[in-house]
C-alpha cells in the first residue's frame, strides 16, 4: 500500500547514478509539536458542494420512490430549490465565521464536473478524503464501500490537488471514509477516533496505523458501529474539550491501538477520563435528526441542524455556540453538517 507521497523515504546514491537502496528517516508531521483536536482547530477553508447546482438532484426525481435509497442512498426525494436554500445557509454560516467556503465545482476539471452531474452524494465532501489538523497541506484519499460513491475519492483528490494539497495515502483492499475519522489530540498525542463496520472496514484502521504511525499518529481508538448506522460522526462527535455528543446505543465495541498493541476499551469511558462529559442522545435523535453530526469551527463553535432543539439548547447551556441551519431538505440525503464540510488547514 503506497501513497503518492512517501515523506520518510530517503534514497542513497551508489556513485554510478543509480540507487543503492532506501532507508527510513524519522518523519515529523507539520505542526506535530502541538497537535490539536478537530474541535480546537479553526480550518482555513471548507470544501463544499451543492448538488442542486448540477443535474444531480434533478436526476434523483426520475428515480421511483421505492428504488431511491438503493440506487442513490437518499431516503426521500428532495425539493431542489429548498435544498439549495438550506445548503446556502450552511455556507453563509461558514463564511460568517471567517472561514472560506471553496466550491467543489470550481476546482475540479471537466471529468470531475461530469461526475458531479451524475452523483448527488458529492454533497458529502467529508467522506471521500481525510485531512488532519496536524498535517496541514496534506490529505489521505478515501475508499468508498457503496458502489454509487466509488468515484468520489478520485474527484476529491483532484480538487484537493488543485488547491495545492499533497496526497500521502491511496487506500487499497480496504474501505475508508472520512466520516468515520475524527482527529482527537490529547497530552501531546495524535489520536484518531475511527469508526468501522458499515462503511469503513477493519482493514482501513490497519492501513492508517501502518502508514501513519509513528510519524503522524500515536494512537487509534477503533469504534465498531451497529450495521444499520453509517459513519462514526452520526454516532459520536467531540465538540469541545469538555463535551462529546454520543448515541451509545449505536456502539458495539471499541479498542485502543498504540505502540503497546491493541486492547479493548470503552470509548465513552475513555473520553470521560480525558475530561469530556457525555451529552447523550437517543437513536432516533441521532438518525432521524442527525443530532451528533456537528461541524466544529474551533473556539467552542459548531454548526448543527435546527432539527433537534433539545441538544442545541444543552450545548448552549455548556457555553458552546451553536449555529443552526435548516435541515428538513438536506437531511433527506441522510447526512448532517459535518458530512457536508471537508476542513482544510492550510
Amino acid at each position: 500500500m503506497t501513497g503518492r507521497s512517501s515523506p520518510g523515504a530517503v534514497t542513497r546514491a551508489n556513485g554510478t547514478g543509480g540507487e543503492e537502496g532506501t532507508t527510513t528517516a524519522p518523519r515529523r508531521a507539520l505542526g506535530a509539536d502541538a497537535p490539536v483536536s478537530e474541535y480546537e482547530a479553526a480550518p482555513v477553508r471548507f470544501l463544499v458542494h451543492d448538488p442542486a447546482k448540477t443535474r444531480a438532484l434533478q436526476l434523483l426525481l426520475e428515480i421511483p420512490a421505492d428504488e431511491l435509497t438503493e440506487r442513490s442512498l437518499f431516503r426521500a426525494h428532495p425539493d431542489p430549490q429548498r435544498f439549495a436554500n438550506e445548503h446556502a445557509a450552511l455556507v453563509e454560516w461558514l463564511e460568517s465565521a471567517g472561514i472560506e467556503a471553496v466550491r467543489l465545482a470550481d476546482v475540479v476539471e471537466e471529468r470531475g464536473r461530469r461526475a458531479l452531474d451524475a452523483n448527488p452524494n458529492h454533497v458529502y465532501t467529508r467522506d471521500a478524503a481525510i485531512t488532519l489538523p496536524w498535517l496541514p497541506g496534506r490529505f489521505l484519499r478515501g475508499a468508498m464501500r457503496q458502489p454509487v460513491r466509488a468515484r468520489e475519492p478520485e474527484v476529491l483528490a483532484s480538487a484537493l490537488g488543485a488547491l495545492g494539497l499533497e496526497e500521502i495515502l491511496v487506500p487499497q483492499e480496504c474501505f475508508l471514509e472520512g466520516g468515520d475519522v475524527i482527529p482527537l489530540a490529547h497530552d501531546g498525542r495524535r489520536v484518531l477516533l475511527v469508526g468501522f463496520g458499515p462503511r469503513t472496514s477493519r482493514e482501513g484502521i490497519d492501513l492508517l496505523w501502518r502508514d501513519l504511525h509513528p510519524w503522524a499518529l500515536d494512537e487509534i481508538v477503533g469504534v465498531e458501529i451497529v450495521p444499520e448506522r453509517m459513519n462514526l460522526d452520526g454516532v459520536l462527535v467531540p465538540v469541545s474539550h469538555d463535551t462529546v455528543v454520543v448515541d451509545r446505543s449505536s456502539i458495539v465495541r471499541s479498542f485502543l491501538l498504540n505502540a503497546n498493541g491493541e486492547q479493548a476499551v470503552d470509548v465513552v469511558a475513555l473520553l470521560l477520563n480525558l475530561g469530556l462529559e457525555a451529552l447523550e442522545v437517543t437513536r432516533q435523535e441521532a438518525t432521524v435528526l442527525q443530532a451528533c453530526n456537528c461541524c466544529c469551527l474551533g473556539g467552542r463553535r459548531v454548526i448543527a441542524y435546527d432539527l433537534c432543539a433539545r441538544v442545541a439548547q444543552e450545548l448552549r447551556s455548556r457555553e458552546i455556540e451553536v449555529l443552526t441551519v435548516p435541515g428538513r431538505e438536506l437531511i433527506k440525503g441522510t447526512g448532517g453538517p459535518r458530512c457536508m464540510t471537508r476542513p482544510l488547514y492550510c
